[in-house]
């Protein structure tokens, strides 16, 4: 039976979702706040989004193709009759978007976080749980299947797609049903935990660290020609350090680490000697342009969203976390900003206090 969704969020991720959706003939609403209703009036104007595609997969391949979307909207009570309601919005903002959807959510339904940080899930869990909801479904990929971007009249450009993610539930105990209502994403496989699949992608990684490594360049250039972040031999070396207390946790929580290196021959279908060599060949990655300061989503979404909490399990579990505070630090002393204050900390994840048992306990089983 042909699932109905709604998208939140037209940003780059929100077209290129609500294309692939569209081109597979299903029924889609994609609503944004009246504040991006920029966003939205192209895609009325036209009846729907132009996707040019660079790949083979994704529906109806390389090429032009027109996405029809029948129902945009700046109204969020939309999202009500959808099966799967996915939130392609900042993580930074979802605190916003959960207030707004929570009334409009129903038993049965399933959310889907892309991106979700690290732990989002148990961010709208923690919301849904004080409202007293108990039968909305919860889930999250381990990344935005999507590399590209959109242009102000409509049209998305799909450079790429992630060829497989970690898709992590929670409570882990509905998993069974929440990949029931994902067929149309044959790219998610299942994962031990929420938290195994929020650190599984690379973002973390490869965005804030370079971006901060290479600070002077960015100030005095950009924007410039950003082929595979300029990661050097030496950033690359610090990559693999942070990499390195990135997978001791996964490890620790009961997941199944994999190294940076192999992520990426898993998503893009490359491979080299080490992080180094395969990075350089992603071809999503050449071509791209520098941030053109530090306010943008690698820095500002991605160390509140993703390093904050994995520094903080990290520690909750007595695992080394230098290299990720340094880099909490050291974004937080560029930007003015207190990112291990206003971060997704343990205690707004909800489980500061727990022992590793119980934490456990907690990602398969919920409050249940």
């Amino acid at each position: 039976m042909s699932k109905s969704y709604a998208v939140i969020g037209a940003g780059n991720g929100g077209y290129a979702m609500a294309g692939e959706l569209a081109l597979l003939g299903r029924d889609i609403v994609l609503f944004d706040f009246p504040a991006f209703e920029d966003r939205l009036s192209p895609l009325r104007k036209a009846g729907g989004v132009r996707v040019d595609s660079r790949i083979d997969h994704f529906p109806g391949g390389r090429g032009e193709h027109f996405a029809p979307l029948p129902q945009i909207t700046t109204d969020i009570s939309g999202i009500a009759s959808a099966d799967v309601v996915i939130v392609v919005v900042p993580g930074q903002h979802h605190e916003k978007v959960i207030a707004a959807a929570l009334p409009h959510l129903r038993d049965g339904q399933l959310v889907l976080l892309n991106p979700g940080g690290v732990g989002g899930c148990l961010v709208w869990a923690s919301a849904l749980q004080k409202a007293g909801r108990s039968g909305v479904l919860l889930a999250q990929p381990a990344d935005l299947l999507y590399a590209g971007y959109r242009t102000n009249d409509g049209r998305v450009i799909v450079a790429d797609k992630k060829k497989q993610a970690v898709l992590g539930v929670f409570p882990n105990c509905d998993q069974a049903r929440v990949l029931s209502l994902l067929e149309d994403f044959p790219e998610f496989s299942p994962g031990t935990n929420v938290l195994e699949a929020g650190m599984g992608g690379p973002g973390m990684l490869v965005h804030p660290l370079p971006m901060i490594m290479n600070a002077v360049r960015i100030d005095r250039d950009a924007p410039y020609k950003y082929d595979a972040y300029d990661i050097t031999p030496s950033v690359a070396n610090a990559i693999d350090g942070l990499d390195r207390e990135r997978t001791a946790i996964i490890e620790a929580l009961g997941g199944r680490p994999v190294p940076i290196k192999d992520v990426l021959t898993a998503y893009y279908g490359v491979s080299g000697a080490d992080f180094y060599e395969t990075v350089r060949k992603v071809p999503a990655y050449l071509g791209a342009t520098a941030p053109a300061d530090f306010k943008h989503r690698y820095i500002a979404e991605e160390v509140p969203t993703q390093i904050v909490p994995t520094a903080g399990i990290g520690r909750a579990l007595g695992l080394e976390t230098r290299v990720l505070d340094s880099v909490t630090a050291l974004a937080g002393a560029i930007n003015g900003e207190d990112y291990e204050r206003s971060g997704w900390t343990v205690e707004r994840l909800g489980i500061a206090g727990l022992s590793r048992d119980a934490l456990l306990a907690f990602l398969e089983t919920g409050w249940r």
